[in-house]
């Protein structure tokens, strides 16, 4: 396969042996471009399967620009530049002042020309996207053209870049020679790379009519040339095997002469990459020009965009140029907004659901960086919600509601979905205060033939399970629905198939409903479960082939997800890969012979990329997954990074605890022990991490949004530290009952878990009871403190952006909270004992608490209040305190994680060492 991958090459991780041959830093963990790179994201596969787009930058920096690869990995290519395509529209002017604080920074600028909210028309040739809250479009079918001086500036860098390659590959040969010379026998690595070399040498060597400048050419060479740069490494890598060669001091000089051409071959790389960049690429088109917010673009048709702006919806005509508002209920100022926008497939009707907050509550988020202090705000709550259908052509003046029965409790609608006729909604409800969640058919909603049918109702004493949302309507038989359900113990997929009734005898003639001949359905409902067994389904979706599903699933282990193909029959593996992470999945829906899955994949140690499969149902080859992306830095990859071992912790009441132990390298080796320990006394000191969200799975051979953290256990372990990393309960991924252990009383079997988990790792582990620390972010900030308040079996804790009091998280997010403990004014009991402030008194240890202030997810009143009643028991010993002005819940700025994360590493140093 010829493919041109795009590479993120810089200077500084070229010359990367010189920083993970030493212990790793904060600050190198922390920086922005990342060590690991940075991910491709907010991709989008087309819907006939032929490509895919999403949002990289080579460089590891913001603004990410846009990038299109074919589905087979080929023809990666730059689609959109963020900054010369970005337009800037007027801002408030800085301080005239030359000192103090610049609010919108460089940092912060680039942030702001990223683009984003992409969506393909649904003849996959056009391309929307959004930049400063402006709505653009590309055709895929127009053409870049370049200059003849912008053409003969690329290939002057093209041929620098070469003749680095060809630099390097004279090299090579010498290396070789100067090996066997030195009693190396590797006959297969070096035949190998000299064939791979003269392949590559020839390539370069031949001067076709376009002098060499074609796209198919430079793939081909980058390709090869990458191959042959693997090669390369292991000839490095014979130092290894061959202890002698470290004194062999030609080897060594060959050696230094390679890697000074490798870094002026990344300079030639990167120089060549910043002029391909710069080139002309097909210029969008602006669609908006206001001075609202638009957001929520998606193609309704070919030529027609649905979008939001300032809360309301709007259908914008590309063809006749016409513009028509969809909805007029949202108004901001009232705080009633409109969400779970859904039009049917040929795009004639629009559902929509109006949420009413003018209840909730407002939350103040201050910002102290400015001039003058602001006092944004957001309202959280429940609502009272409404579901409306209206034709997209904008002629109904009066949307039809659609009239459910009656909700019990507090609830909101789950999802809202158009069956295969674009005529029938499918509505996913909760209500009864989350334990009771609904799923109706709408028939012939907004019509005089109108009729809910309740496809399925069940109840859990605890609360309805959050993955069970996956509804899919069966894209072509209209009585078809799939759906997901915990009802026996693990979510897993049903079919509920309705009954359609038999038309009445009509011999006058005469319309009964509003579709003559469909009398509809008798409300008799068959459901059958299609999976079954001790594992969770979290995702599925119908293929284009009938009746065939594909769906995620952790039936193979609980620290992987594999894909397969379900039927009403029976699932078999989708296709056979290599065992790690598959997640977020996209399935073309256009080609109904090959249907075309995207995923991205990861493992522990290989941050995620994108990946394509496609199915061939008559094809007797058996097909590979391709890769698309390569976005991880090769001095990443070539990390020797330590490997998490996976272990099962029994649990005081007979359940197991799935955990990741990292070790340090010494921990087997006796002669580094403290003076006056045996080989099995314990030793080491321990950090526990404890995940946040509650309702997570960190126990996975997979890459996610904690690689800073990954990095920094790293660190740990490479300063002497044993890091425990545990799923306790609450944690997704192991059924109904590990998911709802913790209900009435967070931080009671959870927190069982952690100290069950220092007790098996105390007891197997040489791990000394008396240094053990604790540290996390959100719910694993909350935990961290309810370990330094509740047990001695910490000897300090660091708490990250920490619920300290759940009536406060109630709210800010009543969902979440009000599943786990109901509602404070008829549960307080439940809040009580598990808020950390409750149990303040109990502190006589270290304690180090961080939090961003312009948090609103967990805001800082939690720590403020917090830190007031722990001056107030007068604790002033026993616990630091740090606000990141400028920081939300999820931190953005390396200066800020850096020193997070060197206040956190210092306060273990000087506590556990």
């Amino acid at each position: 396969m010829v493919s041109r991958t795009f590479r993120f090459l810089l200077l500084s991780l070229v010359l990367f042996s010189a920083v993970f041959a030493q212990t790793l830093t904060v600050k190198d963990i922390m920086r922005e471009p990342s060590v690991a790179g940075m991910r491709p994201e907010a991709e989008r596969l087309s819907p006939d399967g032929r490509f895919v787009v999403y949002a990289w930058s080579a460089e590891g920096r913001e603004p990410r620009d846009l990038y299109i690869v074919n589905a087979d990995g080929s023809n990666a290519r730059i689609l959109v530049s963020a900054e010369r395509n970005f337009e800037p529209r007027a801002t408030p002017p800085e301080s005239k002042l030359d000192y103090g604080l610049t609010v919108r920074d460089d940092f912060q600028k680039a942030r702001e020309k990223n683009l984003g909210g992409v969506d393909i028309s649904p003849d996959s040739k056009r391309i929307l996207f959004l930049q400063n809250t402006d709505i653009y479009v590309l055709d895929l079918e127009d053409k870049a053209v370049l200059t003849d001086e912008e053409k003969a500036k690329t290939a002057d860098y093209w041929r620098r870049y070469e003749e680095q390659i060809v630099r390097r590959a004279n090299l090579i040969p010498n290396l070789i020679e100067t090996l066997k010379t030195a009693g190396v026998i590797e006959k297969e690595i070096f035949d190998k790379l000299a064939g791979i070399r003269s392949k590559l040498l020839n390539a370069i060597n031949e001067k076709p009519a376009d002098d060499g400048q074609s796209a198919a050419r430079k793939d081909w060479i980058l390709q090869t040339d990458s191959e042959f740069a693997a090669g390369v490494e292991r000839l490095r890598n014979l130092r290894t095997n061959y202890p002698s060669l470290r004194s062999n001091a030609s080897y060594s000089n060959l050696l230094d002469e390679l890697q000074g051409i490798e870094n002026r071959l990344a300079v030639a790389k990167i120089d060549y990459d910043r002029i391909a960049k710069e080139s002309p690429t097909i210029k969008p088109r602006r669609i908006t020009r206001t001075a609202g917010v638009e957001a929520g673009a998606r193609w309704l048709t070919n030529d027609a965009i649905l979008y939001s702006s300032n809360g309301n919806y709007f259908v914008l005509n590309l063809r006749e140029t016409a513009l028509v508002q969809i909805t007029k209920e949202a108004n901001p100022a009232a705080f009633v907004s409109v969400f779970n926008v859904a039009p049917t497939r040929d795009g004639k009707l629009i559902a929509y659901v109006v949420s009413d907050g003018s209840k909730q509550r407002a939350l103040f988020v201050p910002n102290y960086l400015d001039e003058f202090v602001q006092t944004p705000t957001t309202r959280r709550g429940f609502t009272e919600q409404k579901l409306f259908v209206t034709p997209a052509d904008g002629s109904l003046e009066k949307p039809y509601e659609i009239k459910l029965p009656k909700a019990e409790g507090a609830g909101y609608l789950r999802s809202v979905k158009w069956a295969a006729d674009n005529a029938s909604l499918v509505v996913d409800r909760v209500d009864q205060d989350l334990k009771r969640r609904q799923l109706f058919y709408v028939y012939l909603a907004g019509s005089k033939a109108e009729k809910t049918i309740l496809v399925t109702e069940e109840r859990d004493a605890k609360w309805i399970a959050p993955l069970s949302r996956i509804v899919e309507p069966h894209p072509a038989d209209r009585t078809k629905i799939l759906f997901a359900s915990e009802r026996d113990g693990y979510n897993h997929l049903y079919l509920a198939t309705l009954e359609r009734a038999a038309p009445e005898p009509n011999p006058s003639g005469e319309i009964r409903q509003e579709v003559p001949g469909d009398a509809g359905f008798t409300g008799k409902i068959e459901t059958k479960q299609l999976t079954q067994g001790a594992f969770e389904i979290d995702w599925a979706k119908w293929m284009s082939r009938q009746n065939a599903f594909v769906y995620s699933s952790t039936e193979t282990g609980t620290a992987t997800r594999d894909f397969y193909v379900g039927t009403e029959t029976g699932s078999r593996p989708f296709f056979s890969g290599e065992k790690g992470m598959k997640t977020s999945p996209q399935l073309s829906d256009a080609a109904p012979a090959d249907d075309v899955l995207l995923y991205e994949f990861s493992k522990w140690n290989r941050p995620t990329e994108l990946y394509t499969f496609q199915e061939c149902a008559n094809c007797d080859a058996i097909r590979a997954p391709r890769k698309l992306t390569a976005s991880a830095p090769d001095a990443f990859l070539q990390t020797n990074w330590s490997a998490p071992k996976f272990v099962d912790i029994p649990a005081r009441d007979g359940k197991i605890i799935k955990a990741k132990i990292y070790l340090p390298e010494d921990f087997n080796k006796v002669k580094d022990k403290p003076k006056g320990k045996t080989k099995d006394e314990p030793w080491f000191p321990m950090v526990v991490f404890v995940h946040g969200a509650g309702y997570l799975q960190n126990t996975i051979d997979g890459w996610n949004n904690y690689y800073r953290e990954f990095m920094f256990n790293e660190l740990l372990v490479q300063k002497g530290y044993v890091v425990l990393d545990i799923d306790y309960r609450g944690s997704a991924g192991y059924g109904r009952d590990w998911r709802t252990d913790v209900y009435d009383f967070l931080g009671g079997r959870d927190y069982e878990d952690h100290l069950d988990a220092i007790d098996f790792m105390v007891k197997n582990y040489r791990v000394d009871p008396k240094k053990i620390g604790a540290y996390g972010g959100s719910y694993g900030g909350f935990m961290a403190e309810m370990l330094a308040f509740r047990t001695d079996k910490i000897a300090c804790a660091a708490a990250l952006r920490p619920v300290a009091d759940w009536k406060n998280y109630f709210a800010s997010s009543p969902v979440y909270t009000a599943e786990r403990l109901g509602f404070p004014e008829k549960n307080v009991e439940a809040y009580k004992r598990s808020s950390p402030i409750a149990y303040a008194g109990g502190l006589d240890k270290p304690l180090l608490i961080l939090h961003g202030l312009v948090d609103d997810n967990v805001p800082a009143q939690d720590s403020m209040q917090l830190i007031e009643k722990l001056i107030r028991l007068e604790k002033t010993d026993h616990f630091e305190a740090m606000i990141y002005p400028s920081e939300n819940h999820g931190f953005t700025r390396p200066s800020s994680w850096t020193d997070e994360y060197t206040r956190i590493l210092n306060f273990f140093d000087k506590h556990l060492k």
